[in-house]
């Protein structure tokens, strides 16, 4: 009985530590996308914000609990701001992309 609630509790462990790794890796992703689109034009730009978006996006739909979503007052209520508890830094996304969302983002 033991040796099974110890699996059980390494199973738990491995997924936490699995879950964690891959919210890093959605919100790299996004960052990744991000700094792109920074510098490219066109359609070429406008692929690389959807890269974004849908990273945004997936984070907040596979993540909810680890995902803050803010609205970023210095933008005038228009940009939101994504952050993952686990990566120290956040990205900015339009509003419209959480407005179903609303009631959760944080002032």
């Amino acid at each position: 009985m033991a040796a099974s609630r110890n699996q059980h509790n390494n199973f738990r462990h491995l997924l936490g530590h699995v879950e964690s790794q891959n919210a890093a890796r959605l919100m790299q992703r996004a960052q990744t996308a991000n700094r792109l689109a920074k510098s490219l034009r066109g359609v070429a730009r406008l692929n690389a914000y959807s890269i974004k978006r849908d990273a945004l996006l997936a984070l907040r739909r596979s993540f909810p609990d680890k995902v803050k979503v803010r609205i970023d007052r210095r933008c005038a209520g228009a940009f939101v701001l994504v952050e993952v508890r686990t990566v120290r830094f956040g990205l900015h996304a339009p509003a419209s992309l959480f407005s179903e969302d609303r009631r959760d983002l944080y002032p």
